[in-house]
């Protein structure tokens, strides 16, 4: 026992013995005899000091304890007494010890059993083979191993000592208990059966059928099948590992809280996670973190790191899956193939999909994407196509200068290769403005164009060519002729310092406010050529143009 259990130990031993100390002083100052009552033969020698022999069903009294017993030797000058075989000593109503051999002291109340003892209180049972009992303290101890039942437990420790008084076990040195729910092995472990409470100090492990909990302070609670550590513990099975500060693991509901500087990584389900408060609910297949939260989704070989105020996460037992990640409040998140920031973002792994909610930005490549809502459909490794629904607005940095811009109601972008290839704007305005330019790199103009509905294929990461369906509208302008406001499509917003650089930075705290519209665009009045009115008739109508 180490010197810090020592020093617990020792402060216990005396706050135990100030509390009886007034009481203890009482009763040596007024010792009391010890009575023989029963016997069935007795002989007497004067010369081993007034020493009485006590043979057949001897029964000895003393205060309110009666001793029994095959034969006895009796000082009466000393007020002791040593008995032999089949030694029963009932102490009061509830504790009662067994035991082969007895040296008792009257006036101390102090007495010592040797070989196959058994103490009795209730419902418990202890065996050993040496116990001391001082009736004064009600304190009992073994200095050499013994083993406790109780209920369904085992208890096994190499010192011990019981407060029948108060119900409580202290047990030190290889501590082991053992039940059908699970089993303790610690170095210090105090246990008050009244209210059916363990503390535990040193390092301790438990082991249940679902997890293994260590650490170095806690308790249990027996009937509630509940356990608390402190100091750092860990709670680990053969596919999770969580450590915090703390851990409250209420098994009976299947619930573990962990608090402060939580860690947890789960190869199951291909997640890592840290924050400052978790819950794990097995049998819910359900848990949660909050307090500014950290997460890495590693399924495939290019990981999700995802932070945000509060996660959850929804598994699936059965096919040890994860269903659906849900990131809410101050969401950013990194992966080599975009990047992204919102309020709400929820992964559904059954079909790939990412929804963000509540002004989502979301970064691929060169291109800036906003929306009222954005859905992100992957294949599981990069991403498919993505849905900017309401207020749609896809921004790309011109080689340049400028920005290259479509607007839409609804915009659909369609990837290959990690780049979009395709842009679908659907609704019934659709707006591009991009820089046109040579094979130099000199501009040519910048193109403005309006319509129901458009179709942009890009190479690149430029547009390459634009199907205009309906209203079309379309003005190439020499950049001389466009001032600077005119340059943007209305509702214009670029969020470049706020994008995550890397995994790292998804932790920069960043405020973002929704989409405003920008200054109208002004354009300088030409005479556009009218489409003939046949031509406008067409529902099919289109108008087909290359960039450059």
């Amino acid at each position: 026992m180490n010197c810090r259990l020592l020093i617990a130990f020792l402060s216990l031993l005396l706050t135990t013995q100030s509390v009886v100390a007034q009481e203890q002083d009482t009763v040596q100052r007024k010792k009391t005899r010890v009575h023989i009552e029963h016997y069935d033969k007795a002989t007497y020698s004067k010369s081993q000091g007034d020493m009485q022999r006590l043979i057949g069903h001897v029964k000895i009294r003393h205060d309110s304890a009666y001793f029994f017993c095959d034969s006895a030797y009796f000082y009466e000058k000393n007020n002791s007494f040593d008995a032999y075989q089949n030694v029963h000593i009932i102490v009061n109503d509830s504790v009662e010890i067994f035991s082969d051999l007895l040296n008792y002291n009257g006036d101390t109340r102090f007495a010592e059993f040797f070989d196959n003892v058994k103490l009795m209180d209730d419902s418990t049972t202890l065996y050993t083979e040496y116990l001391t009992y001082d009736r004064n303290l009600h304190l009992a101890c073994y200095p050499d191993s013994a083993t406790t039942y109780r209920g369904d437990k085992t208890l096994i420790s190499c010192i011990g000592y019981y407060r029948d008084d108060i119900k409580e076990f202290s047990f030190f040195e290889k501590v082991e208990v053992t039940s059908p729910k699970y089993q303790m092995y610690t170095d210090t472990l105090f246990y008050n059966t009244s209210i059916e409470k363990m503390w535990f100090w040193g390092p301790t492990t438990i082991i249940n059928k679902e997890n293994v909990l260590d650490g170095e302070h806690g308790y249990y609670l027996v009937d509630e099948d509940l356990v608390f550590l402190d100091k750092r513990p860990f709670m680990h099975n053969e596919t999770q590992f969580m450590r915090s500060d703390s851990i409250l693991y209420d098994r009976n509901i299947g619930l573990a809280k962990a608090y402060n500087r939580v860690d947890m990584i789960d190869t199951s389900y291909k997640v890592v996670m840290r924050g400052d408060y978790m819950e794990l609910w097995e049998h819910k297949d359900f848990s949660f973190a909050t307090d500014s939260v950290y997460a890495i989704y590693y399924d495939s070989g290019d990981s999700l790191y995802i932070h945000s105020d509060t996660l959850f996460f929804h598994f699936d037992k059965e096919k040890e899956e994860l269903k659906k990640l849900i990131a809410r409040r101050n969401v950013r998140f990194y992966k080599s193939d975009m990047q992204g920031r919102c309020d709400t973002m929820t992964y559904l792994m059954s079909d790939s999909t990412i929804r963000m909610r509540v002004a989502p930005v979301l970064w691929t490549e060169d291109s800036q994407m906003t929306g009222d809502l954005i859905d992100i459909k992957t294949n599981g490794e990069s991403i498919d196509f993505v849905l900017q629904k309401g207020n749609g607005f896809i921004v790309t940095q011109d080689s340049i200068e400028g920005f290259n811009q479509i607007k839409g109601t609804d915009i659909t972008s369609f990837f290959k290769n990690g780049n979009i290839h395709r842009v679908n704007i659907d609704g019934t305005a659709a707006e591009s403005l991009y820089w046109i330019r040579d094979d130099d790199g000199g501009t040519i103009g910048i193109d403005v164009a309006k319509s129901e509905t458009m179709v942009i294929e890009m190479q690149d990461n430029s547009i390459s060519k634009i199907k205009s369906y309906k209203g079309i509208s379309e003005t190439m302008y020499p950049e001389s002729d466009l001032n600077e406001s005119s340059r943007y499509l209305q509702g214009f917003k670029w969020y470049d310092e706020m994008r995550p650089t890397d995994k790292d930075d998804i932790f920069r705290r960043v405020e973002i406010e929704m989409p405003a519209a920008a200054p109208v665009v002004e354009t300088p009045q030409q005479e556009e050529k009218q489409p003939a009115v046949e031509e406008k008739e067409q529902p099919k109508r289109h108008r087909e143009r290359k960039a450059g």
